[in-house]
């Protein structure tokens, strides 16, 4: 590595490039050896070699500016001025403090000819350059202003840099605004390597006092099952010709429960798998056998019920499975190895403990017939857990998940064969490898293409391999057991070193093993051994030593993720000791060596990573590890100057979803058009001679907006005016349109379908709210248990122009939740219905569209005129989304109002960045609301929809009208509106004024099942068929090419994160 640095500093790239190869060969997945590699390729004029490598090194390291100015470089002296800009764009928001960056940008916006965005680019570097270090950029910014038009401004600068040097016009070189501190060669990472002779630990057998006489009775397959609070690990075994029973943990010893469950006479089984099925908080347990599989749910009382006749898995004949959240829909599903096809079987949840046959719908291909083991692991780093399945013959496949689709079958390239594998990061660079049994050796395949080979004769026998830290040195070891136990130690660089004779397991003269398994079951911080015998028995080996080392238990707690957190990974960095581990199954036990503090852990949980920071290491205390349930995908915000400060409204545009699911079948219909309450003549005051409202996208999400206008109503004292703006069902939507109504009917009494009154609290818009008893859990976000409310508003004529004006707020669920939701039969029609009482406990349906509210607090209206029977007595609303109502009144259309309604565009309209609000802390049946006075940078997930949105600036011309021209606001964006307040005619004396927004547009988040819900591409329009979203191509409009001059600011779908943060 210094001799690399050396080469660079005497200008000699070619050795550099030498000597960085060399280092890689033996670090080959450090991400600052590829950057100084990279680096020196783009000295030495090898550009197409400097991206490759700078690619690697943001594989490894997403947030790596240097990684993208280098690239970014590179693709100039390519002449690729686009990608150059790609780059260059990444470069300023992760660190935009490098003049260097703004001079290349220029460069690279020059060559795509957009003469302002090169302006401003050179005008930033510079002013950041006072000193003049570059003064090539002035002659290039001359040459800008030239192009664009602005020929006065170009000769001054041409003349002042004239006179500031030597000769004419310099001559621009590839490398010119290269020199940055971007390019000089890095000191990698020092991570923190294992001890070489470790630490001294003996496994010793305990099967006589830990299992006592039960142990030869009981046999494999055998799973440890967790139980809350303080996560004790018991162990689920099977008593051959008997059934199956749970040893519950007693003080360490395993003692049998008296529940003994039913098993198939004859059967032989190979697979346990435990897992919370249900998302009740309590684990269940699969059993796959040869001639059917079983299903046991765990409840509250300790026992087990015998679940298997529900749905398909009971007929299910498998020799291998797991549990994973394959349709990432917080709930766990099945995927296993057919006994008699050795074909690859994937088994949804459709409804709580329903397993269906989904497999040819899954992507597997039907040439794989040679299946033998299965294993989950995200092989490509995208978030999604993919599958690996060795084979009979041959390295094993992966089966890729696909975003919001199928998976998709790819050969792994540097796979050995082998049937008997497992998959871990064996060499803590947070990437996934694979160890395989082969031909008298084990293979371990790192995943940045190096192999490592352990000899070991008899490999062929070996029945299991597993990754275990056994000493809890931080690094992964390897387990084999079959004919014998050995054990090889991960020494880091080292390679790793067999210890079997040292662990005391040399020689093995108890019988084969066909499975092993790793808990901390006498709680004494190392985690103890369970072997299952080939032929029947079970052996205990207690670890004596490991404890040496420290221990970190991590009790998961999923609430958008399924409950278990299979399927989640643990990150840890603490000092040099980086590591990842994936949840294949519990418990949860993490070494981190003499560690007694983590600086940083992570879960990263399926939508996005959470986790802690200087954490006390306490194996005695498991680290409670529970989901927030922050929204991370909704709406855009509403804020509104109020004469003090920017007062939050509500969000926008929930009911105009692009490419929301509803079911795997159907997308949600979008309405574009909303018009929203702002306030009133107290709420909202003119600033400066304006009035200011703020559109922020505060989630997860992209803003298409075609309009935006202040809308200003004047009427007389005793009318309410309202929207008609609602979330509907689906087509026809109501309409924008305002109505005025008078004559509000009291509410004499409100109760819920549980008989409690509620009739204070739905009389006004006072905080004062009536709330679903029961919400669905987390993984069902946005739906409750039915629920309603029956209303007496006294005698009604039902030949009166009446209106239900229903003010309250709806919790989305996502497309998550929604996919969750139609995988369940039994869940009912969430949105309300209305019903007439016609006689004294006799309910008819109102045939209307009661709607809901579009997301957070919004009054919505519905038209009774002509729809409610005669002799109506009360009505009565019926529901099961989660929506939490605020006032609910009965009133009458008032024609003859004396309204004034006044419609003007914003005078300035300028789009720039701001950041994420925090949330307010406010009670469970308000709504998610942001403090528009604390902000951050960053978000808190990782992926936000990638590619071209609008440069920053004036965006006046996109918002005028609605076109199709499309202003695109992605997370983090502020769009300042201000409305001239002399445009508005003056208030008449005695009226009252009120204001609302009317906006045209669309927004999509980046749900896993949203449709390109990864990048800001296919752009919406009027008329679009929104089942066809994403594959319907946008006819062309003339707007567009407002795009062309506009969506010139490029945003990666990876977030990159800022370097501060305010």
């Amino acid at each position: 590595m210094n001799a690399g640095r050396n080469f660079i500093g005497q200008g000699d790239s070619s050795n550099a490039i030498v000597a960085y190869t060399k280092a890689l060969s033996i670090a080959p997945n450090d991400p600052d050896l590829r950057l100084n590699l990279a680096s020196a390729h783009l000295l030495a004029g090898e550009a197409e070699q400097a991206i490759r490598e700078a690619d690697v090194a943001l594989q490894l390291e997403p947030n790596a500016a240097a990684a993208y100015f280098v690239s970014g470089s590179a693709y100039l002296r390519l002449s690729k001025p686009e990608a150059a800009v790609k780059a260059f764009e990444n470069v300023k928001k992760i660190d935009p403090g490098e003049a260097a960056t703004f001079f290349q940008l220029g460069m690279a916006r020059m060559g795509l000819e957009q003469w302002t965005e090169a302006i401003a680019a050179f005008q930033e570097g510079i002013r950041m350059d006072p000193n003049h270090l570059h003064s090539l950029a002035h002659y290039q910014l001359a040459q800008s202003l030239l192009r664009a038009g602005r020929s006065d401004e170009a000769q001054k600068l041409l003349q002042l840099h004239a006179a500031n040097s030597e000769g004419g016009g310099p001559a621009a070189s590839a490398a010119t605004f290269e020199k940055s501190k971007y390019i000089q060669p890095r000191v990698p990472f020092r991570l923190e390597q294992p001890r070489r002779d470790g630490i001294r630990i003996r496994f010793v057998d305990a099967t006589s006092e830990i299992l006592r006489e039960g142990a030869t009775r009981y046999a494999g397959p055998i799973g440890v099952v967790q139980a809350h609070p303080g996560a004790v690990n018991h162990l689920f075994v099977s008593e051959p010709g008997r059934g199956f029973r749970l040893l519950r943990n007693v003080s360490g010893k395993l003692e049998p429960d008296a529940q003994l469950l039913p098993l198939i006479p004859g059967a032989h089984y190979s697979r346990l798998l435990v897992g919370d099925l249900q998302n009740d908080r309590f684990e269940d347990v699969i059993v796959l056998g040869d001639k059917g599989s079983h299903l046991f749910q765990f409840g509250t009382n300790g026992l087990a019920t015998d679940a298997s006749s529900l749905g398909e898995l009971g007929a299910l004949r498998a020799v291998d499975g797991m549990l994973m959240d394959l349709d990432f829909t917080g709930k766990l599903d099945l995927v296993a190895v057919d006994a008699s096809t050795a074909e690859v079987r994937v088994y949804r949840q459709y409804g709580p403990l329903h397993f269906t046959n989904i497999t040819s719908a899954s992507g597997i291909p039907a040439s794989l017939r040679d299946a033998a083991h299965i294993q989950m692991e995200d092989w490509n780093r995208d978030g999604n857990m993919d599958v690996i399945v060795s084979r009979m013959t041959g390295p094993p496949m992966l089966l890729e998940k696909r975003r919001g689709g199928r998976l998709a079958p790819r050969e792994i390239t540097n796979g050995a064969p082998g049937v008997v594998f497992c998959a871990a990061d064996f060499d803590n660079d947070l990437r996934p490898d694979f160890a395989v049994a082969g031909e008298e050796k084990i293979t371990v395949c790192f995943n940045g293409g190096e192999r490592r080979e352990i000899p070991c004769p008899g490999a062929r026998g070996i029945r299991q391999l597993v990754a275990v830290d056994y000493d809890n040195d931080g690094w992964l070891d390897l387990w084999a057991v079959g004919e014998q136990v050995r054990v090889w130690r991960n020494q880091g660089l080292g390679g790793f070193q067999e210890q079997t004779a040292q662990l005391g397991l040399d020689p093995w003269t108890v019988g084969a093993v066909s499975e092993v398994h790793f808990a901390d079951f006498d709680g004494d911080c190392d985690s103890d051994v369970v072997l299952a015998l080939a032929n029947g028995g079970l052996r205990y080996l207690r670890n004596e030593g490991g404890n040496a080392n420290s221990q970190i238990k991590l009790q998961l707690f999923g609430n958008r993720s399924n409950a278990s957190g299979i399927g989640c990974k643990v990150e840890i960095a603490t000092g040099g000791l980086r590591l990842l581990r994936t949840v294949h199954q519990l418990p949860v036990e993490v070494g981190v060596g003499n560690h007694q503090n983590v600086d940083s852990l992570l879960v990263h949980w399926f939508n996005w990573a959470q986790g802690a920071a200087n954490v006390r290491v306490d194996c005695w205390q498991p680290f409670f590890a529970g989901e927030l349930t922050i929204q991370e995908g909704s709406c855009p915000y509403l804020y509104v100057w109020d004469g003090g400060r920017f007062r939050f409204v509500t969000d926008i545009l929930g009911a105009a979803p692009l490419g929301l699911p509803v079911s795997e079948v159907r997308y949600i219909e979008a309405d574009p058009e909303e018009l929203l309450w702002i306030g009133n003549d107290r709420t909202c005051r003119a600033r400066d001679g304006k009035y200011q409202v703020q559109i922020t996208e505060e989630l997860r999400e992209v803003l298409y907006l075609d309009e935006a206008k202040l809308v200003v109503v004047d009427h007389e004292p005793g009318v309410e005016v309202h929207s008609t703006s609602k979330l509907a069902p689906g087509k026809p939507f109501p309409g924008t349109e305002l109505v005025a109504l008078r004559n509000e009917h009291p509410l004499l009494r409100a109760e819920t379908l549980d008989g409690r009154d509620v009739t204070e609290a739905l009389r006004a818009v006072d905080g004062s709210r009536v709330s679903p008893g029961r919400p669905r859990i987390p993984q069902l976000r946005g739906l409750a248990e039915p629920h309603g409310v029956s209303l007496d508003f006294g005698a009604i004529d039902a030949s009166k122009p009446l209106f239900l004006v229903m003010n309250g707020w709806i919790r989305f669920g996502g497309g998550m939740a929604n996919i969750a939701a139609s995988h369940d039969p039994s869940l009912p029609f969430p949105f309300p219905t209305l019903e007439a009482e016609v006689a004294p406990g006799e309910w008819t349906a109102v045939p209307v569209v009661v709607g809901a509210p579009a997301g957070k607090t919004k009054t919505i209206l519905v038209d009774l005129g002509g729809h409610l029977p005669p002799g109506t007595r009360r009505l009565r609303l019926r529901e099961a989304f989660e929506i939490h109502w605020d006032r609910i009144a009965l009133m009458e259309r008032a024609p003859d109002a004396h309204t004034t309604i006044t419609s003007i565009a914003p005078n300035e309209a300028d789009l720039h960045f701001r950041g994420f609000s925090s949330l307010q802390a406010l009670p469970s049946d308000s709504p998610l609301t942001p403090d528009y006075d604390i902000v951050s940078s960053n978000p808190p997930w990782a992926l936000t929809p990638g590619g071209w949105c609008t440069r920053y600036g004036d965006v006046s011309e996109l918002l005028a009208r609605r076109d199709e021209g499309l202003a695109l606001i992605n997370g983090g964006d502020e769009l300042s509106l201000k409305f001239d307040a002399s445009a508005l005619p003056p208030r008449v004396a005695g009226s009252v004024r009120e204001f609302f927004l009317r906006v045209d547009g669309w927004d999509k988040d980046s749900d896993f099942h949203v449709a390109a819900g990864a990048q800001v591409e296919p752009l919406p329009f009027h008329g679009l068929q929104d089942q066809r979203y994403g594959q319907e191509k946008r006819p062309p409009f003339p707007s567009d090419a407002l795009h062309m001059k506009y969506n010139t600011r490029w945003v990666e779908g990876t977030v990159l994160r800022r370097a501060a943060t305010r």
